[in-house]
């Protein structure tokens, strides 16, 4: 039996493109069509539920048609309900629960009519909350419209091991794209500052575990689910935990890399204190760090970092400012080089 060439579009968010991009090319011809948007061709759909770069899959048709209501032709319900039969065949006991679309004007009677035969097509029921979820748009070129069919229930950036709801835990594709930009590798010694629910140093191991791995943060409700969070990820690589304050804590020195996510504006903290914050994590980093060590710093507060490089006597070096765009928020990693 011939292997089956899978068109997918792949969801990514803005600053982790590049990151995506390269993960993505390993399983097949890939390239970028928007900042928030890859293709790729693969005959390995199960190896996509793999990929930690991206937010989600699907599989997508683009039909000649000038109005939505033309969907309903047989010869595309045809064609949709091979796409559901081929996913069917590549993962058998994979099962969704309900339809969902997303589309300009799905209330509109056509689209509710196409949310209706995609549907009975799959065997389920038009739902809200549904898990098979399908995008009808417009599509290029002109008089084409596309429907994508997301491949897995939940998205890829669902990180199945975070059991416990900590509040203003990284989102996983960030992570994983920050840690590709610090060039994380087995030799080196990793330290996690303020490492929350543990997201940046369980994302590591996915990847490469590290020689030494180290996380610390004040809250012991953070440490326990970090703990928790690494036990259900069942990977390989030893993390070490710490509760207590990253500025005074006993911890022997040799870092190559280094984490940070602070608190940030009026939901974590204060604008203020959050720029002393900066200044004294910068500090005590370069106390901490082998030479050439260098530093990520995720943060909501980029007026402040960038006048905290400017103004105080740094040993650090800014080699970078990496942008993310994520649902009204605009982290930025500043990555930084011992001087």
């Amino acid at each position: 039996m011939s292997q089956i060439t899978h068109e997918l579009v792949l969801e990514v968010l803005d600053g982790c493109g590049d990151s995506a991009l390269r993960e993505a090319g390993r399983l097949g011809p890939a390239r970028q069509i928007t900042p928030t948007e890859l293709s790729l061709s693969t005959d390995d759909l199960d190896a996509v539920r793999g990929l930690r770069r991206v937010v989600a899959a699907s599989s997508g048709l683009t039909v000649p048609a000038r109005r939505p209501r033309e969907l309903l032709e047989t010869s595309v319900q045809q064609q949709l309900g091979e796409l559901l039969e081929d996913l069917g065949r590549q993962r058998p006991r994979q099962r969704f629960h309900g339809l969902r679309l997303e589309a300009a004007g799905s209330q509109t009677p056509d689209m509710r009519r196409i949310a209706e035969a995609i549907a009975e097509l799959a065997g389920v029921e038009v739902s809200e909350d549904g898990d098979l979820v399908v995008r009808v748009r417009r599509g290029i070129p002109e008089h084409t419209w596309q429907i994508l069919l997301r491949t897995t229930p939940r998205p890829l950036s669902t990180r199945t091991w975070r059991t416990v709801n900590y509040p203003g835990a990284v989102n996983g594709t960030i992570a994983a794209t920050v840690l590709d930009l610090l060039e994380v590798g087995s030799e080196d010694s990793v330290l996690d500052m303020t490492c929350g629910s543990g997201t940046f140093l369980i994302e590591q191991l996915h990847d490469v575990a590290p020689a030494r791995a180290l996380g610390v943060d004040l809250d012991p409700s953070a440490i326990e689910a970090a703990q928790q969070h690494q036990r259900a990820a069942r990977r390989k690589g030893r993390i070490d935990w710490i509760t207590g304050d990253v500025l005074t804590a006993e911890i022997d020195p040799g870092f190559t890399r280094f984490l940070t996510n602070p608190p940030w504006g009026t939901l974590h903290g204060e604008h203020e204190s959050n720029e002393q914050l900066l200044v004294d994590l910068l500090a005590r980093a370069a106390q901490l760090a082998a030479p050439q060590a260098r530093l990520g710093v995720l943060t909501h507060e980029i007026t402040r970092m960038q006048r905290v490089l400017e103004e105080a006597d740094s040993e650090w070096r800014l080699i970078d400012e990496h942008r993310f765009f994520q649902k009204g928020h605009h982290p930025r990693l500043f990555l930084l080089e011992r001087d």
